[in-house]
């Protein structure tokens, strides 16, 4: 008698090539997730070093590279562009004060913007991958973001297809902060946002009830180490608020599952965390076994 399950989609690995990370993926991603038992990997580029097209130079790097790695493992590989936030030109002027709010055209062009649309038009990703500690912007600046977050929206209508938006939200600084996520996410209640860490860092007492309310925001548990942070989310919001990631290859998958174990209260609740909930905001069916 066949039996079906959701399939494990692990929502967090780097792939590509810098002075910390040589994992080829072509070669060494698919025995990764098998070990590990993953159906389905979401991955991004390294967030060091990263670049919007594929340099000559590194042909490890770039969205080019992890559009051709889902090409490659398209039943098991989601993708996910990283783009610059600082690469759009200013719309008025901000300096020198005496011309500050006028209409600024001496740089019209705007490669981040650009890059979205390729990314998700032309190289078929699902999505954006945002750093912003490391990369240098608040998530909910409203000049830098909100066009990005726009034209990810105007593009989630034109393909047709569920679009999410993963988000380095450790809570480490003002920049990604729960508040931040939460203030970001409230505008865009279309897209689909995962808050990676769950704030752990400084979130405790905070992310239940400033992120909880907003229901486009999943709580995703990769690497948080700090169980009482997540808490009242899960019992407040529920398991289905909930969902985990490896944070390949820098971590071991048995650090993800020792997070998902401990917080969730069934094998039920496990199947839901470590991939069910995002399949079915996907739509990807069960598999038969």
């Amino acid at each position: 008698m066949s039996t079906e399950r959701w399939p494990v989609i692990d929502t967090h690995f780097h792939v590509g090539v810098n002075t910390i990370n040589t994992f080829i993926a072509e070669d060494d991603l698919i025995p990764w997730m098998d070990e590990a038992k993953i159906d389905i990997q979401i991955i991004f580029q390294v967030n060091e070093g990263f670049t919007h097209r594929t340099p000559e130079w590194n042909p490890y790097l770039g969205n080019d590279y992890v559009a051709k790695i889902q090409k490659m493992f398209p039943e098991r590989v989601i993708g996910l562009a990283t783009i610059n936030p600082w690469h759009q030109a200013p719309k008025n002027y901000v300096f020198p004060l005496s011309k500050r709010g006028q209409s600024f055209n001496a740089v019209t062009a705007s490669p981040t913007l650009d890059e979205v649309e390729r990314c998700i038009v032309d190289l078929g990703l699902w999505g954006l991958k945002m750093h912003p500690l490391e990369h240098g912007y608040a998530v909910n600046n409203a000049d830098l973001i909100h066009p990005i977050m726009d034209r990810l929206t105007e593009l989630q209508e034109k393909v047709n297809r569920k679009l999410i938006v993963v988000v380095h939200a450790m809570g480490d600084t003002i920049f990604n902060s729960p508040e931040a996520v939460a203030d970001i996410a409230k505008f865009y209640p279309d897209l689909l946002f995962l808050m990676v860490h769950c704030g752990f860092v400084w979130g405790y007492g905070t992310v239940a009830r400033v992120v909880g309310p907003c229901e486009n925001v999943m709580f995703d548990l990769t690497t948080c180490a700090q169980k009482s942070v997540v808490l009242e989310a899960y019992e407040k919001y529920g398991v289905q608020r909930f969902t985990a990631g490896s944070d390949g290859p820098f971590a071991s998958p048995s650090v993800k599952m020792a997070i998902v174990e401990d917080v969730a209260n069934s094998e039920d609740e496990k199947e839901l965390i470590l991939g069910g909930n995002l399949a079915r905001y996907l739509g990807i069916p069960k598999i038969k076994e």
